[in-house]
């Protein structure tokens, strides 16, 4: 489950948890200060790590799905930052994507409210539009409250297992 920022990806997360799969979201590993083993991960300036932050990730998912059970990922990838980052790791088994979404007119708010300025804001939103062009399937948080996305959401994962 794809999502740029602002999407709902982690307001999403504490609602997935009485479903019967695991669920994680990418900014888990962080710090408050956006930090991840003492480098600011999440600022534009450490983009030049990002590809090493998602391979992390998928080795976790990796080792996630040894359980054998479903694994919600709430992340920022396209599919090709996906399929870069998961090269050469083993035992993982096709994706079926999804994008978690709102109307830009919420993003704005959402990231207002986090501080964001203008420029952080429109990057959030040309994310938006990418993932847009990439992948069809949207589950929106634009006028819906979490539990309800999330029920949506495990109905979906139940029908992907196959």
């Amino acid at each position: 489950m794809t999502g740029a920022p602002g999407s709902g990806k982690s307001t999403l997360l504490p609602h997935l948890v009485k479903y019967p799969f695991a669920a994680v979201d990418f900014d888990e590993l962080l710090e408050p200060d956006g930090s991840v083993l003492g480098e600011k991960i999440a600022s534009a300036a450490a983009s030049h790590r990002w590809p090493a932050y998602n391979r992390l990730w998928v080795r976790i998912i990796a080792m996630m799905l040894r359980a054998d059970r479903p694994v919600l990922v709430l992340c920022p990838l396209t599919p090709e930052e996906w399929a870069r980052a998961a090269a050469g790791v083993a035992g993982l088994p096709p994706v079926a994507w999804a994008r978690l979404d709102c109307d830009d007119a919420d993003r704005r708010a959402r990231l207002a409210a986090r501080g964001w300025d203008g420029g952080r804001v429109e990057d959030a939103l040309a994310d938006a539009r990418e993932l847009r062009r990439v992948i069809s399937r949207e589950f929106t948080t634009s006028g819906r409250a979490a539990p309800d996305v999330a029920a949506e959401l495990s109905a979906w994962v139940g029908d992907s297992e196959g």
